[in-house]
Parts: C-alpha cells; structure tokens; sequence
C-alpha cells in the first residue's frame, strides 16, 4: 500500500512538473527589467475607472486565496486612464492606501468598483470618494487624519514611481500582474482561471 501511495505522489508532482514547464518565456510571461525581489510577491497594476480591472476582481481574490503563506500582495493604482480627471485618479490612488492603513480595503475596494461600474456614478469631487468610506462606517475624523499622513504621501510617490518605471517599458495596459517584481503574466494564452494560478504560482518559485 505504502509504495503505491508514494507512486501516486510521485506521478502527481511529475505531471505539475510537466504542466509547468509548458509555460513559455514571452507566451505566457515576459521578463520585463528591474531587479527580481528577495522575496515572493505578487502586485497588480489596475484602475478604478477599467472594466477589465473590475471584472477581475473575482479572479484576484482567488488567486490571493491561492498564494503560499507569506507571499506580499499589493495593489497599484494607475492614473491618467483616457478621459479622466487626473486629479480625481490621484485621490482614488491615496484611498486606496487609506482603506489598507485602515484594515477596510475588503469593503472600500469593491464599494469604488461598484459606484462607478455597477451604479454607472462619477466622482465629481474629493468629498465623493470621502464618501464612500462614511457609507461603510469610517468616520471622517480617521480618513482625513490618515489621507493627510505623510505615509500616504509616501506611498503614492511610490505607486507613481512604480507606475512610471513600467510605462517606460512599453506596458500601459491595465490589468497587469507582475510576479517578483521581474515577470508580467501573459494572459492572452492562457484558457481560464486555473491556468491563470499555475503561471503565478511558477513564477513565484521561478528563480528563487
């Protein structure tokens, strides 16, 4: 019984292993510059105003489902989406750092989403996005205090900067995951969500 079990291991991991190694450099991923990260981490550049983004957002949460213990996430707002108020798109990007400061980007995330995608509404002003924060039970107090911060300032450089560094590159089409900080997941050939997964999950153990 033993030997058979181990034989089904064995057969199990050789056929991932084979699957794997079906995905191919600049097919399923492309190698873009920068430095590959110390450690596993997954970051996808969107925009509130994408519809891709949006309907996206199922196959991200069960990707983040999926990623091994300890492997970073993060979002990167992108800005000067075709017919956007640029100043809108820049506090769009600070309330997302804000819901993550504040532990409520599971409710601010889907709730800026479906405004603008589901409700077909517009932020005309700062005081709109405030707004959604105040419908899921922030108070205003804790948003202003921490929009204000110097760590949301800090981090939406960072997210500027990050966004910058991959449209010099040639890559200003949203959604767009980057694995590592090094491989940008194809996804034109890839067949639905489960292929999708295993390309991520080969490019986090991929050079490390």
């Amino acid at each position: 019984m033993f030997p058979r079990i181990m034989l089904m291991v064995f057969l199990l991991v050789l056929v991932f292993n084979v699957q794997s190694a079906n995905f191919e450099k600049d097919e399923h991923y492309q190698v873009i510059a920068g430095e590959l990260s110390q450690n596993k981490e997954v970051t996808e550049y969107f925009s509130f105003y994408c519809s891709h983004c949006f309907r996206q957002e199922t196959l991200i949460q069960n990707m983040l489902a999926s990623l091994p213990v300890g492997t970073k996430f993060s979002k990167n707002h992108v800005d000067s989406m075709p017919g956007r108020n640029i100043g809108i798109e820049h506090v769009l990007t600070k309330a997302l750092i804000v819901s993550e400061l504040l532990q409520v980007e599971e409710k601010i995330v889907p709730a800026i989403f479906n405004y603008i995608h589901v409700n077909k509404a517009s932020f005309d002003s700062p005081a709109d996005v405030k707004n959604i924060f105040l419908m899921n039970g922030i108070d205003a107090q804790s948003y202003d205090k921490t929009f204000a911060s110097f760590t949301v300032n800090t981090q939406f450089k960072k997210m500027q900067q990050q966004t910058a560094a991959i449209r010099k590159q040639g890559i200003g089409t949203v959604p767009t995951v980057i694995v590592n900080g090094k491989y940008r997941v194809l996804t034109n050939s890839l067949k639905g969500e489960g292929e999708f997964l295993e390309l991520v999950s080969f490019l986090l153990d991929k050079d490390i």
